[in-house]
């Protein structure tokens, strides 16, 4: 652990993908399944799909706390991956920060830095094996930096105001983006922080309201199996806090007159916690970006053989 005169800290922005996220996450090592309180039922979309990115990453941006490793060279494609879409969220991003940590008064960890960088090596591994790849966003910048009202609900970020985006039009773009590309998968990249510096390890959210809720559990499963293996094959003994069912804004359901749902299978990770100093150390390191990539691109790969050989 870090010195006592590091000052552990997690500022949850206002932003945060977690929308009415009504408990504590399900308690550990084996994985768990929590049931909420069904929410109301879906509307019919009142908002257009925004356009979805689909580039293929050629560089790492400026401004990343991590810098990727070069990916292996890929295995000739398989026949269930090809033409497949993968809709890649990296969460937070432009004036919110996510999940921070704190050293000696300064931010020195920003979640919306890891989210992206992680985000873009997975994009351009699975590019490689002919899937193609959407992003909500793939630079540090809102997924609506026009400000526009997304969800119609009327209300868009002050102007002259640090945020470009409105959260919640920020959280219908980033859905809108993965619906107008028919993505057969969502995944929801984040890191998780907390008040309590001995929080630590990683966590699946899935949806059990949606008419493809057993996708997004088969998905949740391999991507909490894998990121267990590979967090261990790296030497990291990482704390399993397990899956739980949780009404997340990105994997739905509706919010009516607030946020149409999304479309596909999907679930919301949270790979470590950044005000853990453990954690916080590891995920600095080569070994974990290797890892968590890794866990990230065989989780995808093994869920789409699965569901569409």
């Amino acid at each position: 652990m870090l010195a006592g005169a590091v000052l552990v800290a997690a500022l949850i922005i206002a932003g945060k993908l977690l929308i009415g996220r009504t408990g504590a996450p399900p308690p550990t090592i084996a994985p768990t399944v929590v049931a909420l309180t069904p929410l109301a039922p879906a509307v019919a979309p009142t908002a257009p799909p925004a356009t979805p990115i689909v580039i293929p990453p050629a560089t790492t941006p400026t401004a990343i706390a991590v810098a990727p490793t070069a990916p292996p060279v890929p295995a000739a494609p398989l026949a269930a991956l090809q033409g497949a879409v993968v809709c890649l969220d990296p969460g937070h991003g432009g004036a919110d920060l996510g999940n921070v940590r704190l050293e000696d008064g300064k931010v020195v960890l920003r979640e919306k830095d890891f989210t992206l960088a992680h985000a873009l090596e997975i994009g351009q591994r699975l590019a490689a094996q002919g899937v193609q790849v959407v992003y909500t966003r793939t630079g540090d910048t809102e997924a609506n930096p026009t400000n526009a009202d997304v969800n119609s609900d009327g209300e868009v970020a002050p102007e002259g105001g640090e945020a470009h985006s409105d959260e919640l039009d920020d959280l219908q773009a980033r859905v809108n983006a993965c619906n107008a590309a028919g993505a057969d998968l969502l995944v929801s990249i984040h890191y998780n922080g907390a008040e309590n510096e001995f929080l630590q390890g990683y966590e699946v959210w899935y949806s059990d309201e949606r008419p493809f809720s057993d996708r997004s559990a088969r998905f949740a499963t391999i991507i909490h199996s894998a990121l267990g293996e590979q967090y261990a094959a790296a030497g990291y003994d990482a704390f399993d806090k397990g899956i739980g069912i949780e009404a997340h804004a990105v994997t739905g359901p509706a919010r009516p007159g607030k946020l149409t749902p999304s479309e596909m299978p999907g679930a919301v990770v949270e790979g470590l916690f950044l005000s853990n100093a453990d954690d916080a150390a590891f995920i600095q390191t080569p070994a974990a970006t290797e890892a968590i990539v890794g866990a990230y691109v065989e989780a995808i790969d093994q869920y789409l053989q699965e569901t569409r050989a």
